[in-house]
């Protein structure tokens, strides 16, 4: 592959989410298809890769950088930020091809957050350096769907986000029995829908044996909120644990029974993939792009309601320990057909192919 890509994201540590979860792997799986690819970021990444380069959070060190990078193909993840916009400006400069991925943040509830800053530097710049990207790229149908809604008119590639599974014991290697644990593992954020997930546990009369472990970092005073609303109910079963990062995830989620996300804002959620690829059946919500899981058996789709994330959790923590394995089975057979980092990384490889040449037809996965 002759091409050289420069994947950019602002925060490469332990605390950057989901957005350098697929920036990082994506870098690494274009280097091993031999593509010339540089990684830069704001701060140094949470391990050491190579070819990568940090230009401060505020993205003052983008015109240092050397010279040949930025001059081919640049992928710009995550909005909003100084950073971000030093970036644009300098592949701009340097004359580069630009995609960009929002990675959720215009999804409306994320949009609506923190509603006049963002609407002004929305109008300000925000839409103006969308709009002048050769090519957005977003992780489902939905996310598509919204970019449109907004307007915004560059072509746009729909790639799902894979997993990486750096850590992961093969498959047949899973925990065969499980703890009775449903377990919660995202960031604690007003969006993710904690308090309806501990509204709804309390509300349950008989947890059937099962704990909730709540996992993840946030904001002090918000995770302050969810730990005096923890306490206020009195529930012994319920334990608000620390973020875990990197490999050591995976004992997370194998130890665990049932994953649940009652988020009101994803464009994707990296964390029911991970979920399905430990064995894990899912309860998320409407606001997620995961409505198949229902028709592939693998979950319950709830909207943001206490009562219907009520009854799912019920509804999960009746399932027998023989339907349960089979449900294991299906959501590991899933998780390989869908999230395998080979494959999209050579779907992504593709979709800078063409947007280095134009003249090609496009991949089915691009809309005009």
């Amino acid at each position: 592959m002759s091409l050289s890509i420069t994947t950019i994201v602002r925060d490469a540590g332990h605390l950057g989410g989901g957005i350098v979860n697929v920036a990082r792997p994506l870098h690494l799986g274009l280097m091993g298809l031999g593509a010339d690819a540089s990684f830069v970021s704001g701060n140094r990444p949470f391990e050491a890769i190579a070819k990568a380069y940090a230009v401060g959070m505020g993205g003052k060190g983008f015109t240092k950088l050397p010279a040949p990078m930025m001059r081919s193909i640049v992928h710009i993840h995550g909005i909003w930020t100084p950073f971000e916009y030093n970036a644009f400006r300098e592949a701009r400069r340097r004359g580069a091809r630009i995609a960009m991925s929002p990675h959720g943040a215009l999804e409306p509830w994320a949009f609506n957050h923190k509603w006049a800053k963002k609407r002004i530097a929305w109008w300000i710049y925000q839409k103006r350096l969308l709009q002048s990207a050769d090519i957005l790229i977003v992780n489902s149908g939905q996310e598509l769907r919204r970019l449109r809604s907004l307007g915004l008119r560059p072509p746009i590639a729909t790639i799902a986000n894979g997993v990486d599974l750096e850590g992961l014991p093969a498959f047949e290697d899973m925990k065969a029995e499980r703890e009775r644990i449903v377990l919660f593992f995202s960031r604690i954020d007003p969006k993710k829908g904690v308090p309806d997930l501990i509204n709804a546990w309390i509300s349950l009369q008989d947890h059937k044996g099962y704990c909730l472990h709540i996992h993840g970092h946030g904001e002090e005073a918000y995770v302050a909120k969810i730990r005096q609303l923890i306490a206020t109910s009195g529930a012994s079963d319920i334990k608000l644990l620390p973020p875990v990062f990197g490999a050591a995830r995976w004992e997370i989620f194998e130890n665990a029974s049932i994953y649940v996300l009652p988020s009101y804002s994803e464009n994707f959620g990296i964390t029911v993939a991970e979920a399905l690829t430990a064995g894990l059946p899912v309860i998320t919500t409407r606001a997620t792009p995961w409505s198949d899981l229902t028709n592939a058996g693998l979950g319950w789709i709830v909207g943001n309601d206490i009562k219907q994330l009520r009854n799912a959790l019920e509804a999960s923590m009746l399932v027998d320990s023989t339907h349960m394995s089979v449900l294991r089975e299906k959501a590991k057979s899933y998780a390989r057909q869908h999230f395998a980092w080979e494959t999209i990384t050579q779907r992504y490889a593709e979709t800078y192919a063409w947007l280095s040449a134009q003249h090609t037809p496009a991949p089915a996965w691009i809309d005009h």
